[in-house]
C-alpha cells in the first residue's frame, strides 16, 4: 500500500455492528484462487493438509487436471491429471470421490460416453494414479461418494435408465465392490454425502423434485436411519464439509429455481440444523466443499459461469476482528476534498468480506456516490458536481457496515 507521509488523514473510528452480525456463527475467508481453469461438477477429497480439486467441466470441456491447495502456504500445485500419461480420455465431470488414507479415489462421472463406471486411486505419496475395479453398480453420474470405517461408498446418482438408490461398498485392501443396504429415500442425484464419526449421511438432492431429507448409515448394521430434514430450502449441487461433530451444508440449486448461498450446521449430538454465516462467494451450485485441520473450505461451481475462488470458513470466528482492522485502517486524504480524494483500508480485509462497497449521502440522506464490489485497497473518488458541504460515508461488506463518517468538500 503506498504511503502518504505528508498529507492530512482522518482515521475513521466508527464502526456499527448489526444484530445479526453480532450473533452470526463462523466467518468466510477468501484464499488464493483455484490455480486451473474454472470449473464446476469437479471432485475433492483432503489428505493431510492439502486439499485435492480435479476433473469437472469448465463450459467448454471436461477436464482431468487436479491440482492440490496447501493450506500452510496458501498456495495451489498442478499435480499428475487423473489416469496420468496415458488417460486423456478420461476427463468428466459430476463423478464421486472419497479418500482413504493417503489415497483417493474417484469413480463414474459423465463425459461424451455419456457415464463412467471405472475407478481410479491417487497415491499422494508418489502423485500416481492407478485403475481399480470398476465400480459394482451400473455406470452414472451425480452420485455421492463417502468414506466410512476405512472402505469407500458411493450411493444414489443417475445412470442411463434413470435415478438410482443403491449403495456400493469398495474394499481397498481387496479391490472389490459389494452392494450394500439401499439408501431409503427415493433414488437421486447430486446428493450430498459427509461422514461423522462411524456414521454416514446421505440428502438432498434431485429425484424429478427438490429433495430436502436426510438419512443416516450404520455400517456394522448395515442400516439406514431417518434424520432430521436439512435446515435450508430443498436443493440439490450443495457442497459439504465436516468440522468436528458437525457438518457444513449450503450453497446449491433449490426449489425457488435460484443457486443458493445459505449455510447450515448439522449437529450430530442432538440431531438438529442451524443456519450459520451465508457462503461470501458468489451464490452457486455444484460447488466442492472439503475440510483441512478445523476449517472448512468451498471451491469452484456454477453461478451463471463457472468459478473458481476458495473460500475458508472458520466456525470460531464472527468477524469482529476483521471488522475491527478495517475501522481502524481506513483512511481518506485529503479530507476536506477540494477536487479528488483517496480511500485506502488494510488490504487483507478483501479476503474476509465478500464485496466491499463505498457509498457517499449529502445530509439529507441522498446517495450522492458509490463504489462498488471494490477489488483494491485503494480508489479515487471525484467530487465532480458536487457543491462545498459536509457529506457522509459508508463502507459495507458482505452485508454488515464496517465504518463510517463525514468528509467536508471545500
Amino acid at each position: 500500500m503506498k504511503q502518504f507521509l505528508h498529507t492530512p488523514a482522518l482515521i475513521i473510528s466508527v464502526i456499527l455492528l448489526s444484530a445479526s452480525t453480532l450473533s452470526a456463527q463462523g466467518w468466510w475467508f477468501r484464499k488464493a484462487d483455484y490455480n486451473q481453469t474454472s470449473r464446476t461438477a469437479a471432485v475433492a477429497f483432503s489428505i493431510g493438509t492439502g486439499g485435492f480439486v480435479g476433473t469437472g467441466y469448465d463450459s467448454a470441456t471436461y477436464k482431468r487436471n487436479f491440482s492440490v491447495y496447501n493450506s500452510s502456504s496458501d498456495t495451489w500445485t498442478q499435480i499428475t491429471s487423473m489416469g496420468g500419461a496415458t488417460g486423456s480420455g478420461l476427463s468428466r465431470d459430476a463423478a464421486s470421490c472419497f479418500a482413504i488414507g493417503n489415497k483417493g479415489y474417484v469413480a463414474c462421472g459423465q463425459n461424451s460416453n455419456p457415464f463412467n463406471l471405472d475407478l481410479w486411486e491417487y497415491d499422494a505419496a508418489t502423485d500416481l494414479w492407478t485403475q481399480k475395479a470398476n465400480f459394482g453398480g451400473t455406470a452414472r453420474r451425480s452420485a455421492s461418494g463417502f468414506e466410512l470405517g476405512g472402505k469407500g461408498y458411493v450411493a444414489c446418482g443417475q445412470d442411463i435408465t434413470g435415478f438410482k438408490k443403491d449403495l456400493w461398498m469398495y474394499d481397498p485392501a481387496a479391490n472389490t465392490w459389494t452392494a450394500k443396504a439401499v439408501y431409503p429415500g427415493t433414488a437421486r442425484r447430486l446428493a450430498v454425502a459427509f461422514t461423522i464419526g462411524t456414521k454416514a449421511y446421505v440428502g438432498t438432492g434431485d429425484d424429478g423434485v427438490f429433495k430436502g431429507d436426510f438419512y443416516k448409515y450404520d455400517a456394522t448394521a448395515n442400516a439406514w436411519s431417518t434424520v432430521a430434514a436439512f435446515g435450508g430450502t430443498p436443493r440439490y449441487g450443495a457442497s459439504c464439509f465436516v468440522l468436528g461433530t458437525d457438518a457444513y451444508v449450503g450453497t446449491g440449486y433449490d426449489n425457488t429455481l435460484s443457486n443458493r448461498k445459505d449455510f447450515w450446521k448439522y449437529n450430530s449430538l442432538t440431531n438438529v440444523w442451524s443456519a450459520v454465516k451465508d457462503f461470501s462467494g458468489t451464490a452457486r451450485s455444484n460447488a466442492v466443499g472439503f475440510t483441512i485441520g478445523s476449517f472448512g473450505y468451498v471451491a469452484t461451481g456454477y453461478d451463471s459461469l463457472t468459478t473458481k475462488d476458495l473460500w475458508l470458513y472458520d466456525p470460531n470466528s464472527n468477524g469482529i476482528e476483521e471488522m475491527n482492522r478495517f475501522k481502524t485502517s481506513v483512511r481518506i486524504y485529503p479530507n476536506p476534498v477540494i477536487d479528488n480524494a483517496t480511500i485506502s483500508f488494510d488490504a487483507a480485509c478483501l479476503n474476509a468480506f465478500g464485496k466491499i462497497s463505498f457509498t457517499l449521502y449529502d445530509i439529507t440522506g441522498r446517495e450522492v456516490r458509490k463504489a462498488e464490489q471494490l477489488t483494491s485497497s485503494e480508489t479515487s473518488i471525484n467530487r465532480g458536481y458536487l457543491g462545498n458541504g459536509i457529506y457522509i460515508y459508508k463502507f459495507t461488506g458482505d452485508n454488515n457496515i464496517l465504518a463510517s463518517g463525514k468528509i467536508i468538500l471545500q
